[in-house]
């Protein structure tokens, strides 16, 4: 056959073999994804998927996992089918693993499941069989017994060559074991190289933890230049918790009658001054680790210091703001090598749009309320998932006019209904400082405790603050009825 007669009986194949034959490679989509996190992929996952590969089928689950918490059910049947009992990709058990961690409600459904799956093969027989098992130790502890995690951890050290997580591995089983002192040894080496260990550490610390984790980190801080910049932005986001978190116990503390005498009054007054002054002080620690991943020009930092910078309108001024939303909008132009650490967390041109939209609705000289409502509309016709949030928070806050909390409500339960965990959260805070709505502390603790549930780790301190107002008998009627709201938004 002549050259020319090969090329066109090829091209008539491919026109008859149609689009399904067109498809790209798991490869190349993997490549894709490699140059943009957030690039369309799913139908040629699901391509790949719906013809046995499990690869692909592990892959499209964790694209969706990692594009919305409405897909998490998803994603878990994806993980397990990928398994496929042992005989697929035993790898899978990773991810699934991951995507439940801090989601009591998603583990207490998939703690059987896993616990058949680590029967389906040997726990030695390779290096993927030992780390996918450590992987899943760290959030089914109970599953393992002391000797097998020591076993392991072994096999672990001496195979692991790169991105080893050992300390983390070691840190967990001390904790498990009750030796606090090894604990907190293992913790404090896992936080210096593992994003993951610095909530766990945080929350390993006990009641004390908000005053302990600020030290440690204080005693962090002349190093963190040397530290991976993703790490130094988690840290920065856990000490925001610990901010916000004392400005919730704070609120919830005070006393609901005024102050009758005068030491009652100045009693008052020396509290709200020191929480003004422990307030001002974490500000400082929080920025000065946002500052240092901002200066080596790490985008998510960025947004998080615009959102931080916005929460306290009568402390900080619009320009930093403004500053940083530029800067974002001029890296989109740019061609610009990205860390792995910022591929992971992409900033899209609707997260800056998002961003400009909550800048006009401050109250600084930025306002300007049709604006920031012509930019929602904008993100909502572009289908940018929290877009119908922040139309919700327009009418919260009165952007408009005067406050709308009904339809702020309304606005939210319609994207808590749709998976956001977002909105449940802002359901809570809704009922809980809400201005223009009567104020709900049982109501608030559903919806914060369905947050919490579903893995927002913000929910766990407002649940306790609120906690706190509420009778014991008050806590479980809330507890139920959070349980039963997860059942009705299928969340």
């Amino acid at each position: 056959m002549s050259l020319r007669s090969l090329l066109c009986t090829t091209a008539l194949s491919l026109a008859i073999a149609g689009p399904a034959q067109a498809a790209r490679s798991l490869e190349q989509i993997r490549y894709a994804l490699f140059q943009d996190n957030l690039a369309p992929v799913e139908e040629d996952l699901r391509a790949l998927a719906a013809r046995g590969d499990l690869g692909a089928t592990r892959l499209l689950g964790e694209v969706l996992a990692s594009r919305s918490p409405a897909n998490t059910a998803r994603a878990i049947e994806l993980f397990k089918q990928a398994f496929a009992e042992g005989r697929g990709d035993i790898g899978a058990l990773v991810p699934l693993a991951r995507l439940v961690d801090y989601k009591p409600r998603w583990q207490q459904a998939n703690r059987a499941y896993m616990e058949q799956a680590l029967q389906r093969f040997k726990a030695g027989r390779d290096f993927i069989s030992v780390d996918t098992r450590l992987e899943v130790f760290l959030v089914f502890p109970e599953l393992f017994d002391a000797a097998q995690v020591t076993q392991l951890i072994d096999l672990y050290d001496r195979a692991c060559l790169v991105y080893c997580h050992a300390p983390l591995y070691r840190a967990v089983a001390a904790a498990r074991a009750g030796d606090t002192e090894s604990a907190d040894r293992w913790f404090r080496l896992a936080v210096e190289s593992d994003p993951r260990a610095v909530y766990r550490y945080y929350d390993f610390l006990g009641e004390a933890r908000n005053q302990r984790f600020r030290a440690f980190a204080e005693q962090l801080a002349p190093r963190m230049a040397t530290l991976p910049v993703d790490l130094v932005q988690r840290i920065a986001q856990q000490l925001t918790e610990v901010r916000n978190a004392e400005i919730s116990a704070y609120n919830n503390s005070r006393p609901l009658s005024r102050a009758q005498t005068d030491e009652e009054k100045q009693a008052r007054e020396l509290k709200a001054q020191a929480h003004a002054s422990l307030i001002e002080q974490l500000d400082r620690e929080v920025l000065q680790w946002l500052d240092n991943a901002i200066a080596r020009d790490f985008g998510p930092a960025m947004v998080s210091k615009a959102n931080f910078l916005m929460t306290a309108p009568d402390r900080y001024g619009p320009e930093p703001v403004v500053d940083l939303v530029q800067r974002l909008e001029q890296r989109q132009g740019q061609n610009l090598s990205l860390s792995m650490a910022e591929r992971e967390q992409p900033i899209t041109p609707q997260h800056i749009k998002a961003l400009r939209a909550r800048l006009h609705m401050v109250l600084w000289r930025t306002l300007d309320p049709h604006l920031s409502q012509r930019l929602i509309a904008e993100l909502q016709a572009e289908h940018y998932p929290e877009a119908t949030l922040l139309e919700g928070d327009m009418y919260n806050q009165g952007v408009l006019d005067e406050p709308d909390q009904e339809r702020a409500l309304a606005l939210y339960l319609q994207e808590a209904r749709a998976g956001s965990i977002n909105a449940l959260m802002r359901i809570a805070r809704l009922y809980t400082y809400g201005r223009a709505i009567c104020r709900d502390n049982a109501k608030a603790y559903t919806f914060a405790f369905a947050a919490q549930e579903l893995g927002d780790q913000r929910a766990a301190a407002l649940t306790q603050a609120l906690g706190s107002r509420l009778t014991p008998e008050q806590r479980t009627a809330a507890t139920r009825d959070g349980n039963r709201l997860i059942e009705e938004f299928a969340l």
